[in-house]
């Protein structure tokens, strides 16, 4: 929480906006979807938390929820304006001297269409919180809908608990042991260069926008099968795969990718709103001459033992190990990874109520050069790769995507293969390298010395 209030003073913070909408189609009962939402405010401060400063130094003040409410707007006669304003909703910043963490607009569309827009600032929620507040919501709205009285077990904590709580359990010999661990992991740790499309700006650019692609059913299930031989998780799979395409891009062997951990190590904590959420940084070293699979196995080992080190916060690693902070680059690594489980919308029932996701909320913010977000499906695996847009343009975006495709099933198709021989060009590409591009056959006369050859080439080329 800290960190982000350090970082909206500075530069503001829309990157940091957790947003969503869902499309509700049936009878609405208006006041209970209001009542239901203000409740979930009423039950988790850390939502209603504001952020006072002193000389400097921040302070928290909990709100009331009396003054939170639902946003409603009518778009019944202009529904072709309704993403416009959807995403101008989601885009408003949070003040954090007097804004609730959390607000939410109702547009209806007409007497039984409706979109139920919401947005988080992460300082008070992460990925976890989503579920929390849907599993609530729904509880609480079914119960008012029908006329019944919803009971929700009170919380164990609230965050503020549990902030309390880090403060004083990092110190001493607990943060000095897990710290040591991340200065000799990290020390040295290079910044991956990438090849971007526009030059890389001075301060690092928040502007972004997200491409979407699937993998196919069956290379899906050799992923799975593939995870399940080397007693490795999915998520192991993908990212070491993820890492040999970046060090192809960036031809480095030193790989640093961020990844999200959730961080709630206490089960008082499995139902509390709040931002649990640690980020860890899982650094690789790449050479030609290993196969993938002793490429995952290394990737396990550093996955597990950066577990075991996960209550250091992110910004007390960076302290620690980053010796100059450069404002182009984020610190340790600039692309994060992680994996989800994606929630079918048809377990969320709603009384009388038909919802689904509403597609139109894609952020145009990156906090990242790349944040890669690979969803487990029913029918196998999505990828989202949110970019940079004042480093890279979408057909690059596109071009990384097919290949990291092409790389994942060379990997299934032949697991202990070097590393170097996994190819992750298509045939198209091929063809270019081997057949066009070395095309270089030329007509010589038989009696050419190389001397010769070399001064008439020297004569032919213009000062």
């Amino acid at each position: 929480q800290e960190r982000l209030w350090f970082l909206d003073q500075l530069q503001g913070s829309l990157e940091y906006h957790i947003p969503f909408a869902f499309r509700l189609s049936g009878e609405l009962d208006k006041q209970a979807l209001s009542s239901s939402l203000k409740e979930v405010v009423n039950r988790h401060e850390v939502l209603r938390t504001v952020i006072y400063s002193e000389d400097g130094i921040g302070y928290q003040k909990v709100l009331s929820a009396n003054d939170w409410d639902l946003v409603s707007k009518d778009f019944t006669n202009n529904t072709s304006t309704l993403s416009k304003d959807l995403k101008s909703f989601l885009s408003i910043p949070f003040h954090m001297e007097k804004d609730y963490m959390f607000r939410a607009c109702l547009y209806e569309l007409d007497e039984r269409e409706y979109v139920l827009a919401g947005v988080f600032h992460h300082i008070s929620s992460d990925g976890w919180s989503e579920g929390i507040l849907v599993g609530e919501f729904m509880q609480l709205y079914n119960s008012i809908a029908t006329g019944k009285k919803a009971i929700l077990p009170p919380l164990p904590l609230q965050y503020a608990d549990y902030a309390l709580w880090q403060r004083n359990y990092l110190e001493g010999a607990l943060i000095d042991k897990q710290l040591l661990y991340w200065e000799n992991t990290l020390d040295g740790v290079a910044n991956l260069k990438l090849p971007t499309d526009y030059p890389r700006p001075k301060v690092q650019s928040v502007s972004g926008a997200d491409f979407s692609f699937s993998l196919n059913g069956s290379l899906s299930e050799n992923i799975n099968s593939l995870s399940r031989k080397e007693g490795v998780t999915v998520f192991m799979t993908l990212l070491a795969a993820f890492k040999l395409l970046l060090s192809r891009y960036s031809n480095q062997q030193d790989i640093c990718v961020g990844t999200p951990v959730a961080n709630r190590t206490q089960k008082e904590l499995e139902g509390i709103i709040g931002f649990f959420v640690n980020t860890l940084a899982l650094r690789t070293k790449i050479t030609r001459d290993i196969s993938f699979t002793q490429l995952l196995q290394t990737v396990k080992q550093t996955t597990l033992e950066a577990y075991d080190h996960q209550q250091v916060p992110f910004e007390k690693v960076v302290e620690h190990v980053v010796k100059t902070r450069d404002a182009e680059t984020t610190p340790l690594f600039q692309v994060l990874f992680t994996l989800q489980k994606t929630t079918d919308s048809k377990q969320i029932a709603l009384e009388g109520l038909n919802l689904s996701n509403y597609e139109g909320t894609d952020k145009n913010t990156s906090k990242f050069d790349l944040t890669v977000t690979a969803n487990e499906t029913d029918k196998g695996f999505t990828v989202n790769i949110n970019y940079c847009t004042d480093l890279f343009k979408e057909e690059t975006i596109q071009r990384m995507a097919v290949h990291y495709q092409r790389l994942l099933t060379a990997i299934v198709a032949s697991p202990f293969s070097l590393l170097g021989q996994l190819s992750m060009l298509t045939k198209e590409e091929n063809h270019q390298l081997l057949e066009v591009f070395n095309d270089t056959v030329s007509d010589y006369p038989v009696d050419s010395t190389l001397v010769g050859l070399f001064e008439a080439q020297v004569a032919k080329t213009p000062d």
